[in-house]
């Protein structure tokens, strides 16, 4: 009744350095036998000298980490009953595992049928895969012989902060996943809360043979359980729709707006069910993207008045309920409040230099309305970078347009280059690169690891060297095929000869961004003998080329000095390069020379959030926007490589998605088989 090997593995999982649990037995479903152990040896002499009889016996273990106090209750490394103290909320220091118990709707005190089990499976693998497309490692998968479980590992303490939080991570959960036939228990949010312990057998009711008692085990547990960081446990249980406040200008009351009213008068089809916490509107497509539908997308209306909205694609996973009205009824939100805020809260622009007028042949000072008429209007079209505020601010990288980006060494300009050609494919938008310090095999190594994600990147032997697999690789090399080419280095470095074959790759496949990383590996002397006259005469080559192939040039150009806080004069060469260039960037790594001088010259305090920020990147030059000192925080992932818009972000690019929006998961990677 009992399989002492499966426990033992349950143990050497759950509680690998020897931390205090409780184990619990319901024998009946009502006398209740506790015992506290801290070893494997002393669990199972106490189950087969206190519990003989396991029929009818439904066993459990508690999950968090435990006050050492308890070991000292009476049913120390042995079973009793009857008027004792278990593990209570306040017994409980922390939180060692997010538990997740998707279980079938079925009636109380009755096992689950072969059906229901194959239900509970099927919401657990897409739970799976939402938990690793938001970026959470690999859970231990477990069979409670009724449903089914995934443990995450955390390591939290008990707080009424963190009870809410894994609360509401839970109720996120029970919203998007719970159907009519399948819950997520909502109750697993206490710190006491008690799992099944794997190894045992689920005894409810009768064992029947549509109805059968089962063995719980252990499905499947990674090499490593890895803990996951708190910011994806926030991310998570930020996803839960919050009630919006009440609007002065238009008498917006959450609890009286009629949902189903609304999204009829807007023509959106949808149909509802219903989940523990409320209504779900489930569309029949994405109001962002036609493309998206079925289950893809749903409104969410929880019993406070609360509206969320949620769409699974990676493409919408940002998109809110604001989004959603907002995109309907551009003024359902109060704006005064805003834009009062941006207007005390901006940073002063500076007053541009008077200069006086020089009229031009042929272009009068006043135009007429039939003069704007006529001028060539040619559409603007934009780059995506995947850095989000220059994606926001500056609407991506304009194409016509020339950016140089620069920073210290091992600033992460190499990072922010191949990370830019992924977000551009990603976007289905066409990248060539010149690369002349990094050999092809070397280029494409660091953006595997990028586009694999921490997911799919394998530690080696090597501490903090990661690789992807050779099956990955050539997924993503499938994906990257069309829309991105790499110089070969073999055919040299003379900038004019280079940029002869550059103009027939624009021609032949029209590439909308060319990146060439960097000025000082060109050998640009046929451009002049005089050094500056070189360099002024590539950045304006660069221009030119820019705004006749309507197309985007970034370019790489090392700075004068080794250390301290970069500022564009601060780029290697003539001045005209900061000059002829539409965008500057440069590349900060977060130290104390970067503390220390910011401080100096920005006047920011010591909680300012860039400190928190691994990189920066900052954009020195904007010439459409007029950005300038907007500095952007990226934060760097050792496993992929990657700098991140935010700590828990976790794209997902093409090469592993599948139609719903998730990772592609092969067979042999999905948790509960089908």
């Amino acid at each position: 009744m009992i399989n002492e090997n499966e426990i033992r593995r349950t143990l050497s999982l759950l509680k690998p350095d020897g931390h205090l649990f409780e184990v619990r037995v319901i024998y009946n479903s009502k006398a209740v036998y506790s015992g506290y152990f801290k070893s494997a040896d002393d669990l199972m002499a106490a189950l087969s000298r206190d519990i003989r009889d396991y029929a009818n016996c439904n066993i459990y273990i508690t999950l968090n980490y435990l006050n050492d106090e308890c070991y000292s209750r009476s049913q120390r490394n042995r079973f009793m009953s009857k008027g004792l103290a278990t593990t209570s909320d306040k017994d409980v220091l922390g939180y060692e595992w997010i538990f997740i118990d998707v279980d079938p709707h079925r009636t109380t005190a009755v096992s689950s049928s072969d059906d229901q089990v194959e239900k509970a499976k099927e919401i657990g693998n897409k739970v799976y895969a939402f938990m690793k497309n938001l970026g959470f490692y690999d859970p231990i998968c477990g069979f409670s012989g009724n449903g089914v479980h995934l443990l995450y590992r955390v390591k939290i303490k008990n707080s009424e902060e963190n009870v809410k939080l894994i609360d509401n991570c839970l109720k996120v959960l029970d919203m998007f996943f719970s159907t009519d036939d399948v819950q997520i228990d909502l109750k697993n949010f206490n710190p006491a809360r008690v799992c099944k312990l794997y190894g045992t057998k689920a005894q409810k009711g009768s064992d029947t043979k549509e109805r059968p008692h089962r063995m719980s085990r252990i499905i499947s547990a990674p090499d490593e359980v890895r803990i996951n960081d708190i910011q994806y446990i926030e991310k998570l249980a930020g996803m839960l729709p919050k009630e919006e406040k009440p609007q002065r200008y238009n008498s917006y009351q959450p609890t009286h707006f009629d949902l189903d009213e609304w999204l009829d008068e807007h023509g959106l089809r949808y149909r509802k069910s219903s989940y523990s916490g409320g209504v779900k509107y489930i569309l029949d497509e994405c109001p962002f993207d036609s493309n998206h539908k079925g289950k893809d997308a749903c409104i969410f209306r929880a019993t406070s008045g609360a509206i969320g909205f949620h769409c699974f694609h990676n493409s919408c996973a940002d998109k809110t309920w604001r989004d959603v009205r907002l995109k309907y009824e551009p003024d359902a939100y109060e704006k005064k409040q805003q834009e009062y805020s941006d207007r005390i809260y901006a940073k002063p622009k500076k007053k541009p230099e008077y200069k006086p007028i020089q009229e031009k042949e042929g272009e009068p000072v006043f135009l007429t309305a039939k003069d704007i008429l006529n001028m060539p209007r040619p559409p603007e079209r934009f780059v995506k970078t995947g850095i989000r505020d220059i994606d926001q601010r500056m609407r991506g990288l304009k194409t016509g347009y020339t950016s140089v980006l620069s920073g210290l060494r091992a600033s992460g300009k190499s990072s922010v280059i191949s990370e830019i050609c992924l977000d551009c494919v990603e976007s289905e938008s066409k990248v060539t690169v010149y690369s002349g310090e990094l050999s092809p095999q070397n280029f494409m190594r660091w953006m595997d690891l990028q586009a694999a994600g921490k997911a799919y990147a394998e530690p080696t032997q090597f501490e903090g060297y990661y690789n992807v697999a050779k099956e990955n690789q050539e997924k993503i090399a499938e994906w990257l095929a069309k829309n991105f080419t790499l110089y070969n280095n073999k055919y040299g470095n003379n900038f004019l000869a280079v940029k002869e074959q550059l103009e027939r790759k624009i021609e032949a496949d029209k590439p909308d961004l060319l990146i060439l990383d960097n000025l000082m590996a060109f050998d640009i002397r046929s451009l002049s003998e005089n050094k500056f006259e070189a360099q002024t005469a590539f950045t304006w080559s660069l221009h030119e080329m820019a705004q006749k192939y309507d197309i985007h040039i970034i370019f790489v150009a090392h700075p004068r000095k080794a250390m301290g806080f970069l500022r564009l004069d601060d780029i290697s060469g003539t001045a005209d390069i900061g000059n002829a260039v539409d965008n500057a960037f440069i590349i900060h790594r977060v130290n104390n020379d970067f503390v220390r001088l910011t401080k100096q010259m920005f006047g920011w305090k010591d909680d300012d959030p860039l400190y928190s920020a691994d990189n920066v990147i900052e954009i020195a030059k904007d010439r459409d926007g007029g950005l300038q000192d907007y500095f952007i925080p990226l934060y760097y992932e050792k496993e992929s490589k990657r700098l991140k818009n935010s700590f828990a972000e976790n794209k997902i690019y093409g090469w592993s998605k599948q139609n719903d929006g998730f990772k592609s998961i092969d067979q042999m990677e999905i948790p509960f088989d089908m």
